[in-house]
């Protein structure tokens, strides 16, 4: 490579420059709330976007990509009537980033990534159709807005493009529901790949979870809480179609502590077979581990994250690491921040690369 040491992304200063106006707002709870006349409905609409500036080694050449695009833009909606409740987000992802070719990636109209319905039984039963995000690990269920890192794992979809869904989402209905407060289920059906003729049988999804503070009762998981919530869970899930099949493990620990800090730290572990029916997902194994500490006097956070994917002997793709540390510069929470981080990518058998990104985000809902 030659080029293997940290760098400043060109552009990053003015990244900065142009999010410090906003770092210095706060901004609303809410940015639009509807109430019926009854006040037995209610409405919220809110947004988030992340503006992302970075250098990547381009590997395995001696150049750098240079780019300043939106890693998310996003508009989120929720509404509530008695036992029926919605949510809903649309998506432009890596909006603006320049491709190998030369093109930029661009808008393609109005995307639901996410429209869930859910019916809420008791809290022992609620049931989610739509297309619902599944939750084999915490990371691959976990909300955009309060990751610890830059993201989730890099390798927490590795099963979405040979299951032609998009980001970890697919399309049908879930059973899910709370015990004692310390124990979570789900347990659904979905399109999964159809095939030819769609014939093919349902995906079917499972996880159980056991949370010894209290369980996280909502239809996804959040990041770190920045010191203001205490949560320990151990979960385990399996997800199969066919000969495909998935099964996981995760621990997830988030701990306030004296003053106001904090202490996040997760592990995730997985296990891919494709087999016959996805050739296309090798048998593999991904990990995830990542640890931050929020001081909250600073209002900053540094982490690390260490992610791996290794493919199973005789696959002929070269098995990948990623190590990120960082820091965050929470002045507003999850609604207005700054991060800064470097990973370093290394490959079996290819040069290594670095990357160098600087991303602010703004959101409210």
């Amino acid at each position: 490579m030659g080029r293997s040491g940290a760098w400043v992304p060109p552009g990053a200063a003015l990244l900065l420059a142009a999010a410090m106006p906003l770092l210095l707002v706060r901004p609303a709870a809410a940015q639009l709330l509807l109430t019926s006349a009854d006040g037995g409905t209610t409405f919220k609409l809110g947004t988030i976007a992340q503006i992302q500036g970075e250098a990547t080694d381009n590997a395995p050449g001696d150049g750098r990509a240079y780019n300043l695009f939106f890693r998310r833009v996003r508009i989120e909606g929720a509404a509530q009537s008695g036992d029926l409740s919605l949510f809903f987000e649309t998506d432009s992802g890596t909006l603006g980033k320049g491709n190998p070719d030369g093109t930029k990636q661009s808008a393609t109209g109005l995307v639901f990534l996410d429209f869930a319905v859910t019916w809420t039984f008791a809290k022992e039963l609620h049931l989610d159709g739509g297309l619902i995000r599944l939750a084999p690990t915490y990371t691959h269920n976990q909300a955009a807005n309060s990751t610890l890192a830059l993201d989730i794992s890099p390798y927490a979809y590795v099963e979405s493009t040979p299951l032609e869904t998009n980001s970890g989402r697919d399309f049908g209905v879930q059973a899910r529901g709370y015990f004692d407060d310390h124990l979570e289920y789900r347990l659904g059906v979905f399109q999964g790949l159809r095939g030819k003729d769609e014939v093919n049988p349902f995906r079917v999804s499972g996880r159980l979870a056991y949370y010894v503070f209290g369980a996280e009762e909502g239809l996804y998981y959040r990041g770190t809480s920045l010191g203001t919530q205490r949560t320990l869970s151990f979960g385990t899930a399996f997800d199969t179609q066919k000969s495909y099949k998935n099964y996981n493990f995760d621990v997830y620990y988030d701990q306030p502590l004296h003053g106001g800090d904090g202490l996040t730290f997760e592990l995730d572990h997985s296990w891919y077979d494709g087999g016959a029916f996805l050739p296309t997902l090798p048998k593999q194994t991904t990990s995830l581990a990542e640890v931050g500490y929020y001081f909250h006097s600073c209002k900053l956070l540094p982490f690390f994250q260490y992610a791996q994917e290794r493919f199973a002997a005789g696959v002929a793709q070269p098995s990948e690491r990623r190590f990120q540390t960082g820091i965050g510069y929470y002045l507003h929470g999850y609604n207005s921040n700054l991060k800064l981080a470097w990973t370093r990518i290394d490959r079996d058998g290819l040069p290594g690369a670095n990357d160098v990104v600087i991303q602010y985000q703004f959101y409210v809902f």
